[in-house]
C-alpha cells in the first residue's frame, strides 16, 4: 500500500510538555493538517509543528500481523545521498570541534554540491539527458569526497 510520510527538514523543539522535540531525519504520520501546521499524535503526546519543517515523502507499508513495515519509495540514488551526508555531516562536526576550519570548508563545499544536485534529482523536473549527466556527477562527487574526508591528506 503506498502512504505519504513525514520528514523533518530542521530541527523543532517543542514548547510545554504537551509537544514532541524532533530532529533532522526523524519521520511521523500526520494526522491532521490545521492552518500551515501539522498536528502528530502518538500515545502520549499531541504535537503541532509548522508544515514548512516537513517534505513528504512516499513510502510503501505492508501490514505483516501486528507490524507495520514502512519502505521508503526514494529512488536508491538519492538514499545513497541521504545516507553521505549524514556520514560527512558527522565528520564536518568533528573537524569543527577539532579546529580544523580548512578542512571544514573543504567538506562543507562537497556536502553543499550533494545537496543542491540531490533537491535537482528530487525535483523529478530533469529531462533523461540532464537526469543521466547529473547522476554521474553525483557518484563522482560521493568517491572523490569519500577519499577527501575519510583520509588525513587534504586533497579537495
Amino acid at each position: 500500500m503506498a502512504a505519504l510520510i513525514t520528514v523533518f527538514k530542521w530541527n523543532f523543539v517543542g514548547k510545554g510538555e504537551k509537544q514532541l522535540s524532533l530532529e533532522v531525519g526523524d519521520t511521523v504520520h500526520i494526522q491532521e493538517v490545521c492552518e500551515g501546521e501539522c498536528c502528530y499524535y502518538c500515545s502520549c503526546v499531541q504535537s503541532f509543528f509548522p508544515s514548512s519543517f516537513i517534505h513528504l515523502k512516499e513510502v510503501s507499508i505492508d501490514k505483516r500481523g501486528d507490524e507495520e513495515i514502512v519502505t521508503s519509495a526514494e529512488m536508491p540514488l538519492v538514499k545513497e545521498v541521504t545516507t553521505t551526508l549524514r556520514e560527512w555531516g558527522t565528520i564536518w562536526k568533528q573537524l569543527f570541534v577539532s579546529n580544523k576550519h580548512g578542512r571544514v570548508k573543504q567538506v562543507q563545499r562537497l556536502m553543499w554540491d550533494l545537496m543542491e544536485w540531490r533537491s535537482q534529482l528530487l525535483s523529478g523536473t530533469l529531462p533523461s539527458d540532464e537526469f543521466k549527466e547529473l547522476k554521474q556527477k553525483v557518484t563522482s562527487k560521493i568517491d572523490y569526497g569519500n577519499k577527501c574526508v575519510y583520509t588525513v591528506n587534504r586533497c579537495c
